[in-house]
């Protein structure tokens, strides 16, 4: 309010010494409301101006936030990626001796088959 009074009075005075030297009730009314609505545009705009200078500056540091998190996620994701490297790494070994052992398991069952085999033909020549 403070600030509408001093523009507006400024105004009043920019305005007087433009203005007519006469000063009537009707006239001096005149430039007081004339003076009052250039103090309020004043402000008004020199509000605006703050407001704009705010969003900006919550714009940049929204934007530097946002940065900072795409570098954080960017991190994240890295290990991420690196852990599930390792698990499948882990995964194709586990296959790869998964099936080693089955191959040995018939190797294993292959023998032993022929070694029945040949003990029930020992075993039916006795």
């Amino acid at each position: 309010m403070r600030l509408v009074l001093l523009s507006s009075f400024a105004w009043l005075g920019a305005l007087q010494s433009v203005g007519a030297p006469v000063w009537t009730v009707g006239s001096a009314a005149r430039w007081l409301g004339l003076a009052s609505v250039l103090g309020t545009l004043t402000v008004l705009v020199y509000r605006l101006g703050v407001w704009r200078q705010e969003l900006e500056h919550t714009r940049d540091e929204v934007a530097a936030q946002v940065k900072a998190h795409r570098g954080e996620s960017v991190a994240n994701f890295d290990r991420i990626e690196r852990r599930l490297e390792a698990i499948d790494h882990m995964l194709a070994l586990a296959a790869d001796n998964g099936v080693r052992t089955h191959r040995r398991q018939l190797r294993v069952e292959r023998r032993l088959d022929r070694l029945e085999a040949h003990h029930a033909t020992v075993a039916e020549e006795a």
